[in-house]
């Protein structure tokens, strides 16, 4: 499972560059604070838990066609299992009960033969805002069961949902107290720091979910010279996950596209070697190759050129033997 907690090194010094910059901005980036669960397309957002107050990342990842994008926790050492979701608002009811229906009716459906003693109510949060709450036991086989306790706030835009389940008969009491804790924020406006830290979260174990998260990032980054880095590296990171998750026509599309916007970035025209390669086309791969390595000087600083000797896509194109002898010929750093 994605652990929410593992970044590449890469990427804490561009979150860090990233976050410098957006503070510089004015945009909405408090140091510490934890990542923000938001949809690439809509309003609202869920804080979710710090780690170091007990919470255990276990799950990251977007259901639904990356539409209802999900993290799940273990509370300490408790047997809880505490899920937060955020959605869009698909009930054509513009409250809680709405976002209600619209999540648990699927799961009755799917699940109601092994669903009992449920109850729909409502329970005020620590804000004093009122929670649509459901409760009932799912029959895990050999006379055991889970207890499973919904929260939801919701308006005409957006759902956010809290699940807490656990298989201890006797720890409803605290169930109830999760949430009541639950304390969404239905009209967050996400900015380019949230899409970016999300994108990266997601990115080494789900590449595909974390594109339209970066491309959301570089929509609404703003066009300021002290965002150049970050601009850059998110843009890679696009191209990457759209030609890792298949997507070669789009991924092409961007690097040509960033070539065009950023002229003397030698890593525009490295993707677009890697998409030539992966496309097989071993001529143009090496066009690209070249315009990149000869750029080099223009590197980030204390940043250095891949070795496409060891790129999983240039290695597509290792069988052209003129094609590797000018691989090979590429200068290290």
């Amino acid at each position: 499972m994605p652990n929410l907690s593992a970044r590449s090194t890469a990427i804490v010094f561009l979150l860090v560059a990233f976050q410098f910059a957006s503070n510089a901005l004015g945009q909405q980036s408090p140091s510490g604070r934890p990542p923000m669960l938001v949809t690439w397309f809509g309003p609202g957002g869920i804080a979710l838990p710090d780690p170091a107050q007990g919470w255990k990342p276990e799950m990251l990842t977007v259901y639904d066609n990356i539409t209802r994008p999900v993290a799940q926790y273990a509370k300490g050492d408790s047997g809880i299992t505490v899920s937060f979701i955020i959605f869009e608002n698909g009930s054509g009811k513009p409250d809680a009960q709405g976002c209600r229906n619209d999540a648990i009716d699927p799961i009755v459906k799917n699940e109601g033969k092994s669903i009992s003693k449920r109850v729909d109510g409502e329970l005020k949060n620590t804000s004093g805002e009122t929670l649509a709450t459901t409760s009932y036991l799912l029959d895990m086989g050999s006379g055991h069961h889970q207890h499973d306790l919904f929260g939801f706030a919701g308006n005409a835009k957006t759902c956010a949902e809290i699940h807490v389940s656990t298989v201890v008969e006797t720890q409803d009491e605290q169930m109830q107290a999760l949430v009541a804790d639950f304390r969404p924020d239905l009209g967050y406006r996400p900015n380019s720091f949230d899409y970016f830290i999300l994108g990266s979260l997601l990115f080494k174990n789900s590449p595909g979910l974390a594109a339209p998260y970066y491309k959301s990032a570089l929509d609404t980054m703003p066009q300021d010279p002290r965002l150049l880095t970050p601009r850059r590296f998110a843009t890679t990171q696009l191209i990457r996950s759209l030609a890792l998750s298949g997507d070669l026509k789009n991924s092409r599309a961007v690097a040509e596209n960033a070539i065009a916007a950023d002229p003397d970035y030698p890593i525009n025209y490295y993707n677009l070697a890697r998409a030539d390669a992966e496309e097989g086309n071993a001529s143009p791969a090496r066009v690209h190759l070249q315009q990149a390595f000869d750029r080099r000087a223009n590197l980030v600083k204390g940043d250095s050129m891949p070795d496409p000797s060891k790129d999983d896509s240039i290695l597509k194109l290792k069988k052209n033997q003129e094609f590797w002898r000018f691989v090979l010929s590429l200068p290290r750093d």
